[in-house]
C-alpha cells in the first residue's frame, strides 16, 4: 500500500494512503494536517491516478517541490522526496513482484505435440480396427513429416498479464566540489558542499540562533582586542580586519548555506521556497541591512524570532530562513 513518509524532529511518522485523495494543509480539515507555520492552510493535495498518484500545489505560499524541483502537478514514483515549505516527506509505493507463471491443464482435452507424430503400422491398423495396439515403443516427433490423419486443436495457453518494468534508478547529478576563496583549513569547519544535510522540518529558534551568532564573533572579537592594544597601528588595522570577516561571514551563507556558528548549532541559511536551495548575493546584501537595522534599533528586532514564524528582520528582508538541519 502506499504511504507517505513524514520527517518529523521526533522522528518518522507513516501515514497509509487509504482515500483517492488527501490533503495536506495546516487546517483541520485536511486528511493529514501539517501544522508548520511554513505550510499554507490547504498547501496540496495527492490523488490516485489510474494505476499511481500524482501531487498537486493548491496555490500555496511556498509551493511543491519534487525532488528538489518547483511543480505545480506532479506524478509520484515510490522514493520520491516531497518538500512542502519546510516539510520533508518521502512518497513510497512498492510494486508487487509479479508471480511466476503456471501451466494450466484443461481436463479432458488430448495433450497434443507441436510437431508431428510418428506411428507405427500397428498402431494405424489398431485405430481403424478398434484392437488394442501390440506394444511397441514410445512415440517420436518428427518436426518435418506431416501428419498421418488430423489432429485436435491444442488448448490455449494462458497467457500471464504484461508486467510494468521497475523504475529506472534515480542517479543524483553530479555536484563539483569547492573551489573558492576559503583557506582549505577552514573547509572542515564550516557545512559541505554539497550539503548532505537533511533539513528537519522545522526553523532555529531564538536561542540556537543567538548562540551561532556568539561563536561565529567569538574569534574576531578577541583579535579585534589584541589588535586594539596596538597603538596607532591596530587603530587602523582594526576596521579593516572586521569589515573583511563581515564580508567572509556573508560569503560563507552563499557557498556554504552557514558559517562556523551554524554548522555547529545545525543550522542553514537557504531561500524561503527552497529549503534545498542556496542564497544568492542580493539576499546575502540584504540579510547585512536586515542585521544592520537591528544594531541601529539595539537589537530589538531580533525579538520577532521568538514569534510563531521564527523570522528576523534580516529574514524578511531577504525572503530567506534559518532552518534545522540533522547533521
Amino acid at each position: 500500500m502506499a504511504k507517505l513518509l513524514v520527517h518529523e524532529s521526533t522522528g518518522v511518522r507513516e501515514f497509509e494512503i487509504i482515500d483517492n485523495e488527501v490533503h495536506m494543509g495546516r487546517e483541520l480539515d485536511n486528511t493529514l494536517r501539517l501544522p508548520d507555520p511554513s505550510m499554507s492552510r490547504h498547501h496540496c493535495v495527492v490523488r490516485k491516478v489510474g494505476d499511481g498518484f500524482e501531487i498537486q500545489d493548491l496555490q500555496s505560499s511556498n509551493g511543491v517541490l519534487v525532488n528538489g524541483n518547483r511543480v505545480q502537478s506532479s506524478p509520484l514514483r515510490d522514493g520520491d522526496r516531497i518538500t512542502l515549505g519546510q516539510v520533508q516527506l518521502t512518497f513510497q509505493d512498492p510494486r508487487p513482484e509479479a508471480s511466476p507463471t503456471m501451466a494450466i491443464s484443461v481436463q479432458g482435452s488430448p495433450v497434443v505435440p507441436s510437431g508431428t507424430v510418428r506411428m507405427s503400422a500397428d498402431e494405424l491398423a489398431a485405430i481403424h480396427t478398434g484392437k488394442p495396439p501390440a506394444e511397441s515403443g514410445p512415440k517420436g516427433v518428427d518436426q518435418d513429416q506431416l501428419a498421418t490423419g488430423p489432429m485436435a486443436a491444442a488448448p490455449a495457453r494462458p497467457v500471464a498479464p504484461p508486467v510494468a518494468p521497475p523504475p529506472a534508478p534515480r542517479t543524483t547529478p553530479a555536484v563539483a566540489p569547492y573551489s573558492g576563496p576559503v583557506p582549505a583549513f577552514l573547509l572542515a569547519y564550516l557545512p559541505p558542499v554539497p550539503d548532505d544535510a537533511l533539513p528537519t522540518g522545522e526553523r532555529g529558534d531564538f536561542l540556537s540562533r543567538l548562540l551561532a551568532v556568539l561563536i561565529d564573533w567569538a574569534v574576531i572579537l578577541v583579535v579585534q582586542i589584541i589588535l586594539g592594544m596596538i597603538p596607532f597601528l591596530g587603530c587602523l588595522i582594526s576596521p579593516l580586519v572586521g569589515l573583511a570577516y563581515t564580508v567572509f561571514l556573508y560569503y560563507c551563507l552563499v557557498a556554504f548555506r552557514g558559517s562556523i556558528g551554524k554548522k555547529v548549532l545545525k543550522l542553514r541559511v537557504v531561500p524561503e521556497a527552497n529549503p534545498s536551495g542556496n542564497i544568492d548575493a542580493s539576499q546575502a546584501v540584504l540579510r547585512f541591512v536586515g542585521h544592520l537595522v537591528n544594531g541601529i534599533l539595539l537589537g530589538l528586532p531580533y525579538l520577532m524570532i521568538l514569534g510563531s514564524e521564527r523570522k528576523g528582520l534580516q529574514d524578511i528582508f531577504s525572503k530567506s530562513v534559518c532552518i534545522k538541519v540533522d547533521r
